[in-house]
């Protein structure tokens, strides 16, 4: 008997034992299916995450944090976002109705009072806010939001969807815009690490609907070889922008799925308008003709990229069209400065004019990886026409732009933000635009600017722009090279992380991992 229970007792602790591991097994199961979590790899970090502040609400939209009142599709269309629906009252007038049932992080409603209170913080704390939107006020009553401008503004609703405007909670304490904004997208916060990484967690009561993954990270690893390798090795599951030298590493299509796309951007020199050889027409003349676009983007770039003639790529209808710009031209550059009196006088290579060497420094920075590239190029094709160019690296181009501290400085730029080139024209090139740091300035290309503003028939606007990007290349407002594509590079396990031609979209509630 004793035998006959000490085997019926052994029995059941081995079906106990069986129980509970298929038990733990079937929770493991759960429990994995509950933690999906992406951790992409950005070769960009923001300053902050205040939304309002400089560029940070690019990241704050990218990380599917904030949200705007309108968005872009894939093909640079207005779609609803915040805002269900509008109409244009009139000439200055704009209604808004705010979507129903949309809260913020922290539960609150959204209503149109909170819109009013976080747009007007914009358009306080960053002049480009009130550049691009010429708000004359704002009213709020209910779930119906109305903004009056200063002037007809016909381009209003595709810079409402810029994420400067990201809507936040503007009654949460001051010193969390920085960490932790409180917006309405699919995620928030989780922890922020200053210059190294942000995690994001799943909001649950998102409107648009619980995202498919549970958690998100975002890694700073500027060096691009870095980033490659991370991806490479499993630390990453999805790399933003990498390497025309590394894609080659991603082709095998069950491992890595790589997503391009022809970007509205552009690589583009300033000009600084206080350098005293910049100041001569024949100095910028000769670098526009001095420089080898073609072998830039076929031969650097690999196919990349295309040539640029102005500042627009050559897709929009306001792009190349139409446009004389400037084709390498090694003889004619060197004509050009030996006409204008820089002749070079001890033999060392370098041409001078009243006793000084024509000297430059152009600034490049690591973080896009053909900058420096296309520097050293550059720097090359200049001394052959006789000036000495000098590369300066900088972590960061911001603070070098704002300083002043440079006499060329190369930049990568989304120039249609907005699908409209209004919003560029008027920042880099009008006289006082917020991001003129190149300090141009012509009363002919100003007028231009501002008849645009006021202009409503789309083809008038399109003849306009090629009007005012003419003058700025006869003018030689800035040294426009190429229009690079943009790529996203993910593991084949990742889906819904596709790159978009803007660069405000990354993260949404689609993005799922197998």
């Amino acid at each position: 008997m004793k035998k006959r229970l000490l085997i019926v007792s052994l029995i059941a602790m081995l079906c106990t034992s069986i129980v509970g591991c298929s038990k733990s097994n079937s929770e493991d199961k759960v429990s994995n299916k509950e933690t999906k979590n992406i951790v992409v790899g950005l070769n960009l970090f923001q300053t902050n995450l205040d939304p309002a502040l400089e560029w940070n609400g690019w990241y704050v939209s990218m990380y599917g944090i904030g949200e705007t009142l309108v968005k872009f599709n894939k093909n640079m269309e207005i779609e609803p976002s915040l805002a269900d629906s509008w109409k244009k009252v009139d000439d200055l007038t704009w209604q808004f109705h705010i979507r129903d049932g949309v809260k913020f992080h922290n539960d609150t409603q959204l209503t149109a009072s909170t819109v009013k209170s976080s747009l007007e913080r914009a358009l306080k704390s960053n002049p480009r806010a009130q550049e691009m939107l010429a708000v004359d006020s704002i009213t709020a009553e209910g779930q119906n939001l109305t903004i009056t401008t200063k002037i007809p503004h016909t381009t209003l609703l595709g810079n409402l969807a810029d994420p400067i405007n990201s809507i936040v909670d503007t009654t949460a304490a001051a010193d969390t815009f920085a960490k932790a904004p409180i917006g309405t997208g699919p995620f928030k916060i989780k922890s922020y690490t200053d210059g190294s990484q942000v995690v994001v967690e799943r909001y649950n009561d998102y409107w648009g609907g619980k995202a498919l993954i549970n958690e998100a990270t975002f890694k700073y690893i500027k060096d691009d070889n870095t980033r490659s390798m991370a991806l490479q090795s499993g630390e990453i599951d999805v790399a933003n922008n990498v390497s025309i030298n590394n894609l080659s590493l991603f082709e095998d299509k069950s491992k890595y799925a790589i997503s391009t796309t022809t970007s509205l951007r552009i690589v583009m020199s300033y000009f600084n308008f206080e350098n005293e050889f910049l100041k001569d027409p024949a100095v910028r003349k000769a670098i526009a003709l001095g420089v080898d676009r073609d072998s830039y983007s076929k031969s650097l770039l690999k196919g990349t990229a295309v040539p640029a003639v102005g500042p627009f790529s050559g897709s929009l209808p306001y792009g190349n069209k139409n446009l004389t710009g400037y084709t390498y031209n090694k003889a004619e550059a060197t004509k050009l400065l030996n006409d204008a009196g820089y002749k070079d006088t001890n033999g060392d290579g370098i041409v001078e004019k009243d006793g000084k060497n024509l000297s430059l420094n152009i600034a490049v920075f690591p973080t896009r990886a053909e900058i420096p590239v296309i520097g050293e190029a550059m720097q090359a094709q200049l001394k052959e026409i006789g000036i000495a160019a000098n590369l300066k690296s900088y972590e960061s181009v911001n603070p070098i732009l704002k300083s002043g501290d440079f006499d060329l400085c190369l930049y990568n730029v989304n120039t249609a933000t907005t699908g409209d080139p209004q919003a560029f024209l008027e920042s880099y090139f009008r006289t006082d635009g917020s991001t003129n740091f190149g300090k141009y300035s012509n009363p002919t290309v100003d007028s231009l600017i501002d008849k645009l503003k006021n202009e409503y028939e789309t083809q008038k606007r399109y003849d306009l722009a090629t009007k005012i990007q003419q003058n700025l290349l006869e003018d030689n407002a800035g040294l426009f090279l190429v229009t690079p594509m943009s790529n996203r590079v993910s593991k084949s396990t990742v889906s819904g992380m596709e790159v978009y031609p803007i660069d405000f979209y990354m993260l949404d509630n689609k993005a799922d991992k197998k």
